[in-house]
Order: structure tokens, then C-alpha cells, then sequence
């Protein structure tokens, strides 16, 4: 009788091991609720009509304990910790997550990460309902992104994406070149993609590989974004100049009356082109233009024919330029994704691995540059949060970052006045930083009271004071 209950025992393990495995064949769509249909994971099926512009909120997990020997205290919100040599299963079984649910779970989550590979150290959270049923299960992307799969009425779980509050701090840096602005601003520790952003901005008239000499001066105003306390990332630069080279340059970051942000010169003329070259706020480049790039997903060498820039979820994305939208979709590889069609048709914008559409835009929907047509996430095959932004010319694909193209338009006359005001107030942050800093400190002048003026400059007129200019710095 002992042998017998042994050899069953067994053969049930063995059963469930190979449940388990086989749910890496039963391929699931996995998108983001809001701003289009929400597909159900899991047993049911799709769930047409959720409100459009549904609040992503942080998720709330009241009681925390970790699994282990013993098991958990708690049987209802529970904080997994991934113990040396632990599944996710088992983890889960532990707590007391039914298989089929755990089997769900695992299925629905599989074109956005492998579950049976977990380390030690991961967190997940789960909560189970009255009957040990599954209610919830999710986890945190970064320090600012999270993701969750909530249960329906009808067993499925959706997927629903998030970032936690955070503060914004505007501080400063400024020294001198030594051998490149890379190195310098490593030299001051400051974070290191202020060179992509900078290069962003005034990349279109100085070349930051060939043209930078030894005494050249750089001051960026920035922010830094901050969770609990703690620094998570970096912001967008508001301000910033470089002198030296034969160069005097300057970018300020200004809000159109319209809504749509960008960067112009001390006459307001624009800075950007008719394609932008990064068409969002972004954290950092994780991963370039390349022909021969190793797959993070899929394992293999392969070309990757756009930028990769890491934000996180919910990050709004631009238009590149005026256009129309000529597709948008969903599908296993790329996620949620858009392209347009411009206006001089020679060229086509991709945007891939959206959680979610902005409200409103369809195939056939004109666009402008700037305008919001979709927010990061990380759909498809990808592993964390991040736009892959990619340009076509004429059929063929092209480095966004490497383009040469016309400029886009300037302030408009009716609102010089605003973006001077705007303008005088990070004249006077980047005169704070005159003298070299060796480490970035917050500007003082930004860093209190922010102006009135400081979201609608367009509403303002300049200060009394910026009479006082000099005229260099004056608009014509």
C-alpha cells in the first residue's frame, strides 16, 4: 500500500510538471487596458467596451510576507519573494494559488515574460480571495512602472499597466570639455545620457563627436526624478548652452499654446526638424540601430532597425511629424503598435510596444508633430518598458539619429512675449552656473516657487526686467 501511494504520488507530480511546461505552446495576446479593445487573458474572451481612458493607478498591496519553508502568514495579499532554488510555481502553490489558476497566469503572461524563468530575490504580488482563488497577480517593471493581471467575472485576467508617483527636482551642472562632453559630465558625475539628450537638442548644428575642443564650456538645467526619496532617473533637459568652437548656442524648452513642447533659440526659432529624432521624454537609449543585434527575447542575432528608448509606462509619445495614421494594431511580436505617413510621403515613423492608443486617433486620423498618439509600455516581445522608435525613407529603414532634415516651424509672433518670460527665467538658472560645478546641486532659481507662468507661458508677458537683457540675448 506505501508503494502504492508513493507511485501515485509520483505519477501527480510528474502530471503537473508537465502541465506546467507544455503552457509555453498556448500562445495568448497580452495588451494594456485603455484606448482601444482589452483582450482578455486566460479562459474567456474579449472584452470589448472598457472606458477608454481608464486611471492607471498604483496598486495597493496591504500585507507583505515572504515564502519560504514555513510557508506564509497570510492568505490573502501576499508579497512572493523567490527563494534560492524556487519556482514561481511552487512559490505560488505555497501560498495557496490553485494550479489552474497558476497555470493561467502563466499562459496569459507569456508573450510578455517567461514565468518558468524566475531568479532568486523577485518579488511578485498576489492576492487570493476568501476561497484561495486568484484574484490578482503583478509585479513592478522598474522603481516607477508596475504591471498587474486582475481577474474577471468570467475567470480571464486582464492586464493593466501603471507608474507610481514621483517628484521632480531641477538641478544643474556646468564645467568645461576636456576631451568630450561625455567624458566631462562623467567627470562630474552626472548622468551620462544628458549627452544623448544634448545631442538631441543641438545635435542638428554642432556635431558632438568632431566639433567639441578642450576649454569648451557646457551648462545643462535638467531635472532628476525621484521615488521615496530615492533617484530613479533622469528628466528632460529644460535649458541648456554650450560656447566654444566658434559656437554660441542655447536651447530653451517651451510649451506651445497648442500643447505641443519643444526647443528653440534665443530668437525662437525652432531647434527640432520636421522629424523628431526622439518622440518622447526618454530615460536613457537601451538599445541602438543595428543590423546585427542579439535579441533580448527571442535569444538570436538580428536586425534591430530603430532606437529603443527606455521610459516608463504611461510616458506619453509623440508624433515624429505631420501626418496621417497609416496603421494600427496589435500583434505578437511589436505589441501595441503605430506607423504614420507624412506629409512629403517620403517618409514613415513606426512606434512599437505602446500600452495603450491616445483617445480618438484611428487609421486615416491626421496628426501633428507633437501631438500625443500613444503612452510607453512594454507589449510584445519586450523586456521593460521602452518605445522602439523607427524611421523608413523611401521603403528602406534609416538611423533616426543619423537624419539630416529641414527645420520645423518657430514660436509663433503671438507668442513671443510668453516664451521670453520662459526664456529670461532659464537665462537667470543657467547664469547660476557660470562657475564650474563639480557635481549637479539643484538651481536655486527654479528650485523654490515655480512661476506662475511656468505650465501656459504663453498667457505671461516677459518680467520688467528682461528689458535689461543684453542684447545679444534679445529677441528682434
Amino acid at each position: 500500500m506505501q508503494r502504492f501511494m508513493a507511485l501515485t504520488l509520483v505519477l501527480a507530480l510528474l502530471l503537473s510538471a508537465f502541465w506546467f511546461l507544455s503552457a509555453r505552446d498556448v500562445p495568448q495576446p497580452v495588451v494594456a487596458v485603455g484606448g482601444g479593445p482589452v483582450v482578455a487573458l486566460g479562459a474567456g474572451g474579449p472584452i470589448e467596451h472598457l472606458p477608454p481612458d481608464l486611471p492607471l493607478v498604483p496598486p495597493t498591496w496591504p500585507a507583505v510576507v515572504e515564502t519560504g519553508p514555513a510557508g506564509p502568514s497570510l492568505a490573502q495579499n501576499l508579497d512572493l519573494v523567490i527563494q534560492r532554488n524556487q519556482t514561481l510555481y511552487q512559490a505560488m502553490a505555497a501560498a495557496g494559488a490553485q494550479h489552474t489558476d497558476i497555470m493561467a497566469v502563466v499562459v496569459g503572461v507569456k508573450p510578455f515574460r517567461d514565468l518558468r524563468k524566475v531568479r532568486a530575490g523577485e518579488q511578485f504580488q498576489i492576492v487570493l480571495n476568501t476561497d484561495n482563488q486568484l484574484s490578482s497577480f503583478g509585479f513592478d517593471l522598474d522603481l516607477e512602472s508596475w504591471v498587474r493581471y486582475e481577474r474577471q467575472e468570467d475567470g480571464s485576467f486582464v492586464q493593466v499597466m501603471g507608474s507610481y508617483p514621483v517628484e521632480r527636482r531641477v538641478v544643474g551642472i556646468g564645467g568645461a570639455i576636456e576631451t568630450s562632453l561625455y567624458e566631462s559630465l562623467q567627470n562630474c558625475g552626472a548622468p551620462l545620457d544628458l549627452a544623448a539628450k544634448m545631442n538631441d537638442i543641438l545635435g542638428w548644428d554642432l556635431d558632438f563627436n568632431r566639433d567639441p575642443r578642450r576649454g569648451d564650456l557646457f551648462r545643462i538645467v535638467y531635472e532628476e526624478i525621484y521615488k521615496d526619496g530615492q533617484y530613479v532617473r533622469t528628466g528632460p533637459i529644460m535649458t541648456c548652452s554650450y560656447q566654444g568652437s566658434g559656437r554660441d548656442l542655447a536651447a530653451y524648452r517651451y510649451t506651445l499654446a497648442d500643447g505641443k513642447a519643444g526647443y528653440f533659440d534665443r530668437e525662437g526659432r525652432n531647434l527640432q526638424k520636421q522629424l523628431l529624432r526622439a518622440p518622447l521624454n526618454y530615460s536613457r537609449i537601451s538599445s541602438g540601430f543595428s543590423y546585427n543585434r542579439r535579441h533580448p527575447v527571442l535569444g538570436r542575432n538580428m536586425p534591430h532597425l530603430g532606437i529603443d528608448y527606455a521610459a516608463p509606462i504611461g510616458t506619453p509619445v509623440w508624433a515624429a511629424g505631420d501626418g496621417t495614421v497609416a496603421d494600427m494594431g496589435y500583434d505578437k511580436a511589436n505589441g501595441r503598435y503605430m506607423s504614420l505617413r507624412h506629409t512629403n510621403r517620403e517618409y514613415e515613423t513606426y512606434y512599437l510596444h505602446f500600452s495603450r492608443f491616445a483617445r480618438g486617433l484611428k487609421v486615416g486620423s491626421r496628426v501633428r508633430q507633437g501631438q500625443v498618439i500613444g503612452y510607453v509600455g512594454a507589449t510584445g516581445y519586450a523586456t521593460g518598458p521602452h518605445l522602439d522608435f523607427r524611421v523608413k525613407k523611401s521603403g528602406q529603414f534609416v538611423n533616426p539619429r543619423t537624419l539630416k532634415l529641414p527645420p520645423a516651424e518657430p514660436v509663433p509672433d503671438a507668442e513671443l512675449a510668453g516664451f521670453l518670460a520662459l526664456r529670461y527665467a532659464y537665462d537667470t538658472a543657467l547664469a547660476e552656473l557660470q562657475e564650474p560645478r563639480p557635481a549637479p546641486a539643484e538651481v536655486a532659481s527654479l528650485s523654490n516657487d515655480a512661476p506662475t507662468w511656468h505650465n501656459a507661458p504663453w498667457r505671461m508677458t516677459a518680467p520688467a526686467e528682461a528689458g535689461a537683457l543684453p542684447a545679444a540675448q534679445s529677441i528682434d
